[in-house]
């Protein structure tokens, strides 16, 4: 499932390009697709939780989670999907959704996950994150989930209002341990029928 659309983004350098070709693909287990995903995701998440917490516990987090084996196990589970979102070719974000027992949660049985939306810091605040979005959307309401839900940081304000547009509600709290901080995340639940 591929999808392609025209949106402005920005360089690292904050340049408005021209129009720039958005396509989202799966993310395959060939070596070069999960360095990719590992830079991704270790940007995104550094820059997101880095001015929060100590860099001991980032790098800690980072090196433990988003290791290639680890990273390979989740784009091949057959209850889970990854995608990157492209723009002219280049990947500049990813998105993560789970269900069943691949679920971070038990607590969404008959539910779909998004376990992840991360983008590159360089594109934040450029509509991109609406891609994904409804990318996964749609995939839940094609593969028949009645649910959708995901976890977020309670100090991650930038998501949280993002998801609320979306008409997420939370419905409940999740708390664990980075380094020597406690954090939390809501959980949001959207009905999608």
């Amino acid at each position: 499932m591929n999808t392609t659309t025209q949106t402005p983004i920005v360089t690292s350098t904050w340049q408005i390009l021209a129009t720039t070709q958005i396509t989202i693909r799966p993310v395959t287990a060939s070596h070069t697709d999960l360095t990719t995903l590992q830079a991704i995701a270790a940007e995104s998440f550094t820059a997101t939780f880095a001015p929060y917490n100590d860099v001991r516990s980032i790098t800690e987090y980072v090196v433990n989670n988003y290791q290639l084996p680890n990273l390979q196990a989740e784009v091949t589970a057959p209850t889970s999907a990854t995608f990157f979102l492209e723009g002219n070719g280049q990947p500049l974000g990813y998105l993560k959704l789970n269900w069943g027992p691949t679920q971070t949660e038990p607590n969404f049985p008959g539910a779909i996950e998004i376990q992840r939306i991360y983008l590159l810091p360089a594109v934040w605040g450029q509509g991109l994150g609406h891609h994904l979005m409804d990318f996964a959307l749609t995939y839940a309401r094609t593969h028949h989930f009645n649910q959708i839900w995901l976890g977020v940081w309670q100090k991650n304000e930038r998501a949280q209002h993002f998801y609320a547009r979306y008409g997420f509600q939370p419905v409940s709290t999740h708390c664990f341990w980075m380094g020597d901080h406690e954090q939390c995340d809501d959980l949001l639940l959207k009905e999608l029928f």
